[in-house]
């Protein structure tokens, strides 16, 4: 539906279902999807405990501990009297034990097997109460969801109302957790922005956004990151959030930048044949790649190799060509860029010529 339309007038036309229609999709939370305070986890698993089910486990867990504690006592005190009546060859002596021996030896047995029945059950009550515990768990964090998806759309109706679909908090938590690019934040703030109210503004609104979405094309997207693990518990904090640098302070990042490409360009060149570095040689000079996949620092040389054959030579036909920023060289094929991957960059494979794909 036009922007520029209103549903009034779309209403003459198709009647009461469009009032329907779109009471029910501006009830959708827009930025749900994105939105890092998602209740994707319990903020407090020891809710769980208070289950009634599972206090029930947990109360029939202690007593099954109790008795395994007991058994095993009482095994020890049998075997141990054992021993020290008849020492430590009672077994293969068997047959020239006395009848009190043999009495000794058949409550020891008993007892043994009474312990390990005991802690077979205690066993089998720990596993049931973890099982249980799991599925209470599960249980809650799906009515936090369900409830999430119930109110949260309130909210954010509200907030479209007042202009706005994504709130600064979402987007300063976006851009902590660091798994997305500046121009990917751009792109969800010029897009989810409310309809202007002239046409003037509303052709404003398609242009910033058809240049957002310009700017996010070149950006390549690097591999998926695991969410950070941040405390679920944490103190209020009454300080104000941080304010953006001053613009003079902008030459000294670019300073700082320049000065970290340079030490990571220098890292990637070896200048002997047992040095193995941990940057990609072709991510680092790669300007479209995000800051932190450029300078990425991988685990292990064998990471790195890994990583470069993936990425950069086994998905390509055999006669790739690609140039090497730093070294000014053109690599024709595969044998080419890996042959200069290892004399020049330190990067060795190991794999054998079938798993690089066509050569």
């Amino acid at each position: 539906m036009d922007a520029g339309l209103e549903a009034d007038t779309v209403t003459e036309f198709a009647g009461e279902a469009v009032q329907e229609f779109m009471a029910e999709n501006f009830a959708a939370s827009m930025s749900r999807s994105i939105d890092p305070r998602r209740p994707y986890k319990l903020d407090d698993t020891s809710c769980v405990n208070e289950v009634p089910r599972v206090r029930v486990l947990q109360e029939h867990v202690r007593r099954r501990k109790q008795i395994r504690d007991e058994k095993n006592r009482a095994y020890e005190t049998a075997k141990g009297e054992l021993l020290q009546i008849f020492g430590s060859n009672f077994r293969r002596a068997a047959d020239e034990l006395p009848r009190a021996g043999h009495q000794a030896q058949k409550h020891v047995k008993a007892c043994e097997k009474q312990s390990k029945k005991a802690n077979q059950r205690y066993q089998r009550a720990q596993r049931e109460f973890r099982n249980e515990w799991q599925r209470q768990r599960n249980r809650l964090v799906r009515e936090n969801l369900e409830r999430y998806k119930n109110e949260r759309p309130v909210i954010d109706s509200e907030r479209q109302l007042s202009g706005k679909l994504v709130d600064e908090e979402v987007m300063c938590a976006l851009e902590r957790t660091g798994y997305m690019t500046p121009q990917h934040m751009l792109l969800i703030d010029t897009i989810l922005t409310m309809p202007g109210s002239t046409v003037e503004k509303e052709y404003q609104r398609r242009i910033s956004a058809i240049n957002a979405i310009i700017a996010f094309c070149d950006v390549e997207e690097g591999s998926p990151t695991r969410r950070p693990n941040v405390s679920q518990k944490r103190r209020a904090d009454n300080t104000p959030p941080s304010t953006p640098p001053p613009k003079r302070q902008e030459p000294c990042a670019v300073v700082e930048h320049e000065t970290e490409l340079q030490s990571a360009i220098s890292s990637v060149c070896v200048k002997s044949p047992d040095e193995r570095p941990t940057i990609c040689f072709l991510c680092v000079t790669n300007s479209k790649l995000p800051i932190i996949e450029r300078f990425r620092k991988h685990t292990t040389p064998g990471s790195l190799s890994r990583h470069f054959v993936d990425k950069h030579v086994k998905r390509f036909p055999k006669d790739m060509r690609l140039t090497c920023n730093i070294c000014n060289k053109e690599l024709e094929h595969k044998k080419h860029v890996m042959n200069h991957a290892q004399t020049v960059h330190g990067i060795v494979s190991r794999r054998p010529l079938a798993a690089l794909g066509p050569i």
